[in-house]
């Protein structure tokens, strides 16, 4: 039996739910992202190269020593996501090219969980670099 990949995005609804300043409980999710990575790339080239069914191909200009790629990783998604780099976090694939990402303390706001992977997968489209 083959194994099976995981999905590209993947929202996971925390078990904790935060307040807002009304005292309204609201629900947060974390966001997966599983992506390839390619590392010491030249600097012009740094971010998004493609979007796939099941990876995103990201590269950094960082070397993969003590966790430097890993870091760099996290920025770009955290600049892409509008986050703080503290909110990224690589979850699976430390030492690996094939990693998943973790995005933490997502407000979805009203849309359903389906509309915001929809506008997550555009926003990682629209992030693409042309590092030509």
């Amino acid at each position: 039996m083959a194994s099976k990949s995981p999905p590209l995005l993947r929202l996971i609804q925390n078990a904790t739910k935060i307040r807002d300043k009304k005292g309204k409980s609201k629900a947060e999710y974390t966001l997966q992202i599983s992506c390839h990575v390619k590392p010491n790339a030249s600097a012009r080239r740094e971010g998004v190269l493609a979007v796939g069914p099941e990876t995103v191909d990201i590269a950094v200009a960082a070397v993969p020593r003590d966790g430097e790629a890993n870091t760099a990783v996290s920025k770009v998604f955290a600049d892409i996501f509008s986050v703080s780099k503290s909110d990224v976090a690589v979850i699976r694939g430390h030492k690996s090219r094939e990693k998943t990402l973790s995005i933490n303390g997502l407000d979805i706001g009203g849309e359903t969980e389906t509309d915001f992977l929809e506008k997550a997968k555009q926003r990682l489209s629209e992030a693409i670099v042309d590092g030509k």
